[in-house]
């Protein structure tokens, strides 16, 4: 969400029954604490009395934006919804990753963390398409908290287990950003390189040089 969405006028006329408040999370630190707000933009639904219905994290134009509200205010997509749905379909490995997803979202690692290994666990093989997004998932919340050796080892496990998978080169390029977020700038580089070497098609060549230079320069 932005200011070209909430001047639409279809969500112009939605604030006559919304109160819409905006809040930079930087100075705004323990409300955004209080909700677990990971990733911007975040934009929160609450009752008056401040429980949270669900949230919608990305930017969303108009047009996904208004159906996306409505499916909260009815609670149609929502984590409640998901969970009800799981109840009774516990086997669902789509429905578990939706739940992991909400759960990420709200940093409730843990629940999220409990849900994607079951995932990883249920279809070892990937049959479904939900394990290595849940491996993926996992490698960038341990990246997230900081715990790199854990993280560079799922996003290598992803690359391992799971090689014809579309999110194989995404695991690659994070290894060596994993590494240069540790620090490890030796390892970062040399990671970026090999990334450059076994996908010289990439979008992200221009990225990765980027970040090359960047370390370079802060070598000196």
């Amino acid at each position: 969400m932005d200011s070209v969405t909430f001047v639409d006028p279809a969500v112009a006329a939605i604030s006559k029954s919304i109160v819409f408040s905006r809040f930079n999370a930087d100075k705004d630190s323990a409300l955004a604490k209080t909700y677990g707000v990971s990733g911007y933009p975040t934009m929160v639904l609450v009752k008056p009395n401040g429980t949270e219905l669900d949230r919608l994290v990305g930017y969303y134009p108009p047009t996904e934006f208004i159906p996306a509200l409505f499916d909260i205010l009815q609670n149609r997509n929502t984590l409640d919804d998901y969970l009800t749905r799981l109840a009774n379909h516990p086997d669902s490995l789509a429905l578990r990753s939706e739940v992991a997803e909400k759960y990420q979202y709200r940093s409730m690692s843990d629940l999220a963390k409990k849900h994607y290994n079951y995932i990883i666990s249920a279809d070892p093989d990937n049959q479904q398409g939900f394990s290595d997004d849940a491996m993926l998932a996992l490698g960038r919340m341990e990246l997230k908290a900081e715990h790199y050796a854990d993280a560079v080892e799922l996003f290598e496990r992803l690359q391992v287990r799971y090689p014809e998978s579309e999110l194989f080169e995404e695991a690659n390029i994070y290894v060596p950003y994993t590494y240069m977020k540790a620090g490890e700038d030796k390892k970062a580089i040399e990671s970026f390189e090999a990334f450059k070497v076994e996908f010289p098609e990439s979008e992200d060549i221009e990225w990765v040089d980027k970040k090359i230079a960047e370390i370079k320069e802060g070598n000196k």
